[in-house]
């Protein structure tokens, strides 16, 4: 799964929810980006607002750069210069070299969007993402609602819904396959859910 189709299955999930959540009222539900680093662009999701009540370390603290350097194997990766906010960080080598690469995002939703929303929104995104990718989506248990993991041939992604926080962790590797990361990944997933 490439970066693009990551951010691409986020979004969806974010116009799922908001459709769902808004009872498809007849304003748009088409994220807008906010921010623009190397071709990259940062979703937001519009009409959500802040999220839901408290609120959840920034991403690039839920999975560091070290973090992403050790599942992929790449010392060369980084946070993006540009590409971190409080509900994204992307790392990518700057070398060019290594091939790794990483994504978080941590999307907070208001309450009156229901967990059953969250959860067809990411089963719906992922299952679509891995089809289209020839990966493999499947259900994970224990971390929150609606978890869903997609193993490809060089990137293990994971995402879930835990306390009205959409969450969506994806490292990729030019040296290790997504089947050697996937427990790495896993673990990842765990602690990012322990900390939301």
């Amino acid at each position: 799964m490439t970066i693009k189709s990551l951010l691409v299955g986020a979004i969806s999930i974010g116009a799922i929810v908001g459709i769902a959540g808004c009872g498809g009222s007849s304003t748009s539900s088409t994220p807008t980006p906010t921010s623009s680093t190397g071709g990259l662009t940062l979703p937001t999701i519009p009409g959500l607002g802040t999220g839901s009540s408290g609120s959840a370390p920034a991403a690039g603290t839920l999975l560091s750069a070290a973090d992403v350097q050790s599942i992929s194997g790449d010392s060369s990766v980084a946070a993006l210069a540009g590409a971190c906010s409080a509900t994204t960080c992307i790392y990518s080598d700057t070398t060019g070299s290594g091939g790794g690469g990483g994504v978080i995002f941590v999307q907070p939703f208001p309450g009156f969007v229901g967990q059953a929303a969250l959860q067809a929104a990411v089963a719906a995104a992922l299952s679509g993402q891995s089809a289209s990718s020839g990966g493999t989506a499947t259900a994970v248990a224990g971390l929150g609602s609606g978890a869903i993991k997609e193993i490809d041939a060089n990137s293990a992604t994971y995402a879930f819904v835990k306390d009205n926080y959409l969450v969506v962790i994806n490292v990729t590797s030019g040296t290790k396959s997504g089947a050697d990361m996937d427990s790495q990944v896993g673990a990842a997933a765990q602690t990012v859910a322990g900390s939301v």
